[in-house]
């Protein structure tokens, strides 16, 4: 049976947006009663100030559980599955595969050297250069920033502590889901407009530009910022949004694990309808910030597409979307 010509898209309605709606369910009815049963193993033992900075230190190991589960199946284990590659939002190859591809045609012409070998050999170094680069600054993000900017809002907001109580836990009802969707709507205005201030002025995105080395997301370009960045961009929306809305320990766990999956799948460079952070009307697209870093314009958002529908800077994206997987207007 040939393949769909044109690939199932995020937040179109079919069986991939009921996969999305389960995975959300069990994140919002499942996680809160399983997680309590350890809660207070976990927690009972410190401070709220070192619980808050233990909490985000979930983080890193969630990020390489991402990699292992959601990204290396698509990039090298099924890079020739047809089904998933159709998804894939750039035209372009991956890098890693271009080498394989080049090593194997140089055993098959005897090692001898030509200028698309050199090529694809500058290429080669190129792409080892940036990771290394990005795994150094993931590294940075995952175990220096984000723990220290944590324990600094501790120490200047003494009063703005959350509880890491079991008697407040927070179970799933209409109040714990308000809670949450107005932690993504007052974060995603920070994210929406701090980035977009790093496009506007030369002397941020002299910074920003960092982060847009890459042209052709993969997963770990999710934290590859400059510091001053990371400062503006990343941390300040994130605490922001804790200080405003005061949360419960969990519910920032449980957010932190959409915020977390959102900006790892914003990198992932595959457009796939059935992730649970893409099946809503709201969510914004993964397309939509590979488009921003192909192009380095528009899409300002990340996780919603609310505040670039609102402001009108999404409408480059809607047309290079609608060529992209040849959409009917």
């Amino acid at each position: 049976m040939p393949m769909r010509t044109i690939p199932i898209q995020q937040r179109s309605l079919s069986i991939y947006t009921l996969v999305g709606a389960i995975q959300s369910a069990v994140w919002f009815f499942v996680l809160p009663p399983f997680t309590k049963r350890f809660w207070s193993q976990i927690f009972d033992n410190y401070t709220n100030q070192q619980a808050e900075v233990l909490l985000w230190a979930i983080a890193a190991p969630y990020m390489l559980l991402y990699i292992l589960v959601a990204a290396l199946p698509p990039y090298y284990i099924f890079r020739d599955w047809e089904f998933l590659q159709q998804y894939k939002i750039s035209k372009d190859p991956w890098p890693w595969l271009v080498m394989l591809n080049n090593q194997e045609c140089n055993r098959g012409n005897g090692d001898k050297k030509s200028d698309d070998d050199i090529s694809a050999k500058q290429r080669q170094e190129a792409f080892w250069k940036q990771t290394y680069k990005s795994i150094i600054l993931d590294f940075l993000g995952l175990f220096v920033f984000i723990p220290v900017l944590v324990y600094i809002k501790t120490i200047l907001l003494p009063d703005q502590g959350m509880s890491f109580s079991v008697e407040d836990f927070p179970a799933p009802s209409i109040q714990s889901a308000t809670t949450l969707l107005s932690m993504g709507i007052i974060h995603e205005f920070g994210f929406y407009w701090t980035h977009r201030l790093m496009h506007m002025y030369p002397s941020l995105y002299k910074y920003h530009k960092v982060h847009h080395e890459y042209k052709q997301n993969n997963v770990l370009s999710a934290q590859h910022f400059h510091p001053i960045d990371f400062l503006i961009s990343i941390a300040f929306p994130a605490i922001s949004t804790t200080v405003i809305v005061r949360p419960h320990g969990f519910t920032q766990f449980q957010f932190g694990l959409w915020l977390l999956t959102a900006n790892f799948d914003d990198h992932l460079g595959y457009s796939f309808p059935w992730t649970a952070v893409r099946w809503f009307p709201l969510a914004a697209g993964t397309d939509a910030h590979e488009y921003h870093h192909s192009v380095n314009m528009g899409c300002f958002g990340s996780k919603l597409s609310l505040w670039d529908w609102l402001f009108g800077t999404d409408n480059s994206y809607n047309e290079w979307r609608k060529k992209r997987w040849c959409l009917a207007d």
